[in-house]
């Protein structure tokens, strides 16, 4: 059994090694290279070269071959909504694509800028590459505002750019499930507007509307995301998380009448997969330990995850602490119960908590309760900074250690990595 649907008869393999294409091995490593020597002044420019190096020969084929398998349903599916203009239609609730999909169409924007510049089936290629660099560098922009030293912060940050659970959604499915960086920068402007104030509260809730427009499962996610900040948060992320709300209601209004529709399947179709796209720790379809089909042990960052559960037991043994410090012991153990609670979320059907989700309003069309699981990723990053930087290793040692990991289960599993696919065209 693999972690993704069976390969069409119709895809035509490219190979893609260094001896197949050397120029485009070349011409990435060069790139990568040269974003590593810039990435000493600029953390995003560090991800970019990470990002580029671990994924060779990835940026030197953007504009040569599909990145990962072509055609698959969702792939051929998703082009073909961008090639009819649905983006252009996102806000109309009669369209047959929005009919289909929902107004949530941000992502096929984004394609649309990169796509001033290169073929449809490139754009995607670049698409893919960006939302691996975002989530990185806006991971690391949020360990930090929360309290992780700057030189750690990419350390602390790397599940959230470059997850397995990315790559094998790039290697299948369509490019906004990989593109985690909206829901990211939704929380690091929670941070800022409980921070700073003013403008960021606006800014919170902008991104939240951008995250729920991106994918409307960042838009679950992201309430998710506030709610632990109405928890932990003070009168200003409160206000942020308010503002956010509010900018979203008339889309969600408008989204409604477009969902109720003869396209749609059945609630026992979304049911059924709710019950199969799920966090399994104890095995299961055929499958051992896994997050949805992908390994579990190569899903989680080691080192990442090592260090939350260490800071949740430095937070217990700190809670009786004198002031501040007992403050910042009680809001590191919320966000350990969230990690937790967000986990339980992930196992889908099997507890009692995904029947009270299930039962809100709109949720029975929800069918991953595994992206749930991001969330208790994203918890876990925050959490380890700190613990990270307390380590007497240097930083780049740590990253290193990430790195070779990922090599390990990324690169290692032709199953996991995306492929590359002749474009048809």
């Amino acid at each position: 059994m693999t972690p993704g649907p069976p390969t069409s008869p119709h895809e035509v393999s490219f190979p893609a090694g260094w001896g197949d294409q050397p120029l485009a091995w070349s011409l990435t490593v060069v790139v990568a290279v040269a974003l590593l020597v810039l990435g000493r002044r600029s953390r995003l420019a560090a991800a970019a070269g990470g990002v580029a190096l671990l994924t060779a020969p990835a940026v030197g084929l953007v504009g040569s071959a599909v990145w990962g398998h072509y055609p698959t349903v969702d792939k051929a599916g998703s082009l073909h909504f961008y090639a009819l203009g649905a983006h252009w239609q996102a806000f109309d609730p009669s369209a047959p694509a929005t009919q289909l999909i929902g107004m949530s169409m941000g992502h096929l924007w984004v394609t649309a800028l990169l796509d001033l510049a290169l073929p449809a089936f490139a754009a995607m290629n670049a698409h893919a590459l960006l939302n691996l660099v975002l989530g990185w560098w806006l991971g690391a922009r949020l360990v930090e505002a929360t309290g992780t030293p700057p030189r750690w912060a990419l350390a602390a940050a790397f599940p959230l750019g470059l997850g397995l659970h990315a790559l094998r959604d790039i290697n299948w499915y369509t490019i906004e499930k990989s593109g985690l960086w909206p829901l990211v920068l939704y929380a690091l402007m929670l941070v800022r507007a409980q921070q700073r104030g003013g403008a960021w509260i606006t800014a919170a809730g902008a991104a939240y509307f951008w995250a729920f427009f991106y994918n409307a499962y960042w838009g679950v996610l992201g309430a998710a995301i506030g709610a632990v900040a109405l928890l932990v948060g003070n009168r200003q992320a409160r206000l942020a998380v308010a503002a956010s709300v509010v900018g979203v209601l008339p889309f969600v209004a408008a989204q409604l009448p477009a969902l109720r529709n003869a396209q749609l399947p059945p609630a026992a179709a979304f049911a059924e997969r709710a019950a199969l796209d799920v966090l399994a720790p104890l095995g299961g379809d055929g499958f051992g330990p896994n997050w949805n089909r992908i390994p579990l042990l190569g899903a989680l960052d080691l080192p990442v995850i090592l260090a939350a559960i260490a800071a949740v037991a430095f937070a217990a043994a700190a809670l009786r602490g004198p002031g501040e410090e007992g403050r910042a012991a009680r809001i590191q153990l919320a966000l350990g119960a969230a990690g937790a609670g967000f986990a339980v979320l992930a196992l889908g059907p099997a507890t009692p908590l995904w029947g009270l989700f299930a039962s809100l309003p709109g949720m029975w069309r929800f069918a991953k309760p595994e992206t749930f699981f991001h969330l208790s990723i994203l918890a876990a990053c925050v959490l380890a900074g700190p613990v990270l930087a307390r380590t007497r290793l240097p930083p780049w040692a740590v990253l290193l250690v990430q790195a070779a990991l990922w090599l390990c289960f990324a690169r290692g599993s032709s199953e996991l990595y995306p492929a590359f696919s002749a474009w048809p065209g």
